[in-house]
């Protein structure tokens, strides 16, 4: 048992929190059993087992690592609503194909995945009616602030990635 506690120290250490939690995380939000979440991550049912439980530190697959970042980010965009479960499933089995190594080299997150995180901020202070009652109060004076509020705060998830797009975002 002393190993299984060190290994989950080790993954805290690395990762932030043991890999088990982030897994059933991942297992949960996306309706996955763990059969299914090996063969998306692209590792054998018994290595995910093995890191689940501790008694691995690690995955050793780069794109099986990659392909767990990309699901971690994917769960949050599917709890904030900016990805169906169709979506983030698509996007993790997408994932891992580049040959861009995890270490040393971020992944390039696209518009929409940036603006569903700002939408995200957004509508975690306040609705989308007070938003727009704020473009309003502002729109004369400041009306690119409005125009934030506005896309960010009220608009859709598509209105606001063409914005970040357009934006230079």
């Amino acid at each position: 048992m002393a190993d299984v506690e060190t290994n989950r120290a080790a993954q805290r250490e690395l990762y932030g929190e043991p890999l088990g939690d982030v897994l059933d995380r991942c297992r949960a939000v996306l309706g996955l059993n763990q059969s299914r979440l090996a063969a998306l991550l692209g590792i054998s049912a018994p290595m995910l087992s093995q890191v689940m439980s501790a008694q691995r530190i690690k995955i050793g697959n780069p794109n099986a690592v990659r392909r767990l970042q990309a699901m971690v980010e994917c769960v949050a965009s599917v709890e904030s609503g900016a990805l169906t479960i169709e979506q983030a499933l698509a996007e993790v089995a997408d994932a891992g194909a580049s040959g861009e190594a995890l270490t040393g080299t971020a992944r390039r997150v696209s518009p929409r995945e940036t603006a569903a995180a700002v939408q995200a901020v957004f509508r975690s202070v306040a609705s989308a009616t007070d938003h727009l009652a704020a473009a309003e109060l502002v729109a004369e004076q400041l009306p690119a602030v409005a125009d934030l509020l506005r896309t960010y705060g009220a608009g859709s998830l598509d209105e606001a990635a063409a914005h970040l797009t357009r934006s230079g975002g």
